[in-house]
């Protein structure tokens, strides 16, 4: 497994997570009250947005521990699924931006499916 490359994904996870926490409050803020959606206040945002990147270090770390790649598909593909949905159709939606869709669509999108494609050949269990 290539360590580097790990690192790249939990370090495009962790930015997309630093992005929305930062953002994501402010956006909350601005919807309209009637939504039939409860939004989380910001500190229960941000908490919950650290409590998030350490599940995912903790995966990287685990993953480099035993020395497989599968932990690290696993972080990627969540990320390109979270790219898909919810951010870029959030971000259609709302007139260009929703938090997070910065680094999902310039770091998550290149980093993870580079990830994919390069140990995609690898078989499970093994790697």
């Amino acid at each position: 497994m290539q360590k580097r490359w790990a690192w790249a994904v939990f370090g495009a996870f962790a930015v997309h997570n630093l992005e929305e926490a930062l953002t994501a409050p402010a956006f909350f803020n601005d919807l309209p009250p009637d939504l039939p959606i409860p939004w989380p206040s910001a500190a229960a945002f941000q908490i919950a947005t650290a409590v998030v990147t350490l599940i995912g270090l903790a995966l990287i770390l685990f993953a480099i521990r035993i020395n497989k790649t599968w932990p690290v598909t696993l972080l990627a593909t969540v990320m390109l699924i979270n790219v898909a949905i919810p951010h870029i159709p959030a971000a259609i939606l709302n007139g260009g931006y929703a938090p997070g869709v910065v680094t999902a669509v310039l770091l998550n999108l290149p980093i993870d499916l580079l990830w994919l494609l390069k140990f995609r050949k690898q078989r499970p269990g093994v790697n």
